[in-house]
């Protein structure tokens, strides 16, 4: 993947474009993410820009909107780039979350929204209940599947919902002092 940025799709006034060129050469100087290769879609309405596209860090994301920000003739940014940690976290949020792939340990890589799944699984329908997963989580573009099938079955569990029970009060309870 090369650095990409992308142009606004409609026309642009004289100023939007003088103020396009100097955001495209700000994201362009900041040489991290010029090598990290971010995929950077910028449009400019008046004064306005909106930042999309996908970075590596969360650093990346904070500090282009940073440099957008210090440019004089602009007068809002909006930031919806997403960052491959953003992805990571999402993803694992909902493996964790779902009872059929809840109990494995399932690493999650990300680079540009390409997802990549790795670990062992004891078959293929939680091989692809993680994948279905992965999948439907909004930032993921694409899932490459490296899950290996092996390894014993576990019982079915979800981490996201504790019980309600676990906030109830138990005049059973012998009372902890701290």
């Amino acid at each position: 993947m090369t650095w990409v940025v992308r142009a606004p799709e409609q026309g642009l006034a004289r100023h939007e474009k003088k103020l396009y060129t100097l955001v495209r050469r700000v994201l362009w100087d900041y040489e991290p993410l010029r090598a990290s290769h971010a995929e950077i879609f910028i449009d400019i309405d008046g004064g306005a820009v909106r930042l999309r596209g996908r970075v590596r860090t969360l650093p990346q994301k904070i500090i282009a909107e940073a440099l957008v920000r210090r440019i004089a003739d602009v007068t809002s940014v909006t930031n919806e780039l997403i960052a491959d940690p953003e992805v990571v976290r999402a993803v694992a949020d909902g493996l964790a979350e779902d009872e059929r792939t809840a109990a494995y340990v399932i690493r999650v890589d990300s680079r540009h929204g390409i997802v990549t799944l790795r670990g062992e699984v004891p078959s293929e329908a939680v091989q692809q209940a993680a994948v279905d997963v992965a999948a439907r989580v909004p930032m993921v573009g694409t899932v490459r599947n490296q899950l290996v099938i092996g390894g014993e079955p576990q019982p079915a569990t979800a981490l996201a919902r504790p019980s309600l029970a676990a906030d109830e009060v138990n005049p059973d309870a012998t009372p902890v002092r701290a």
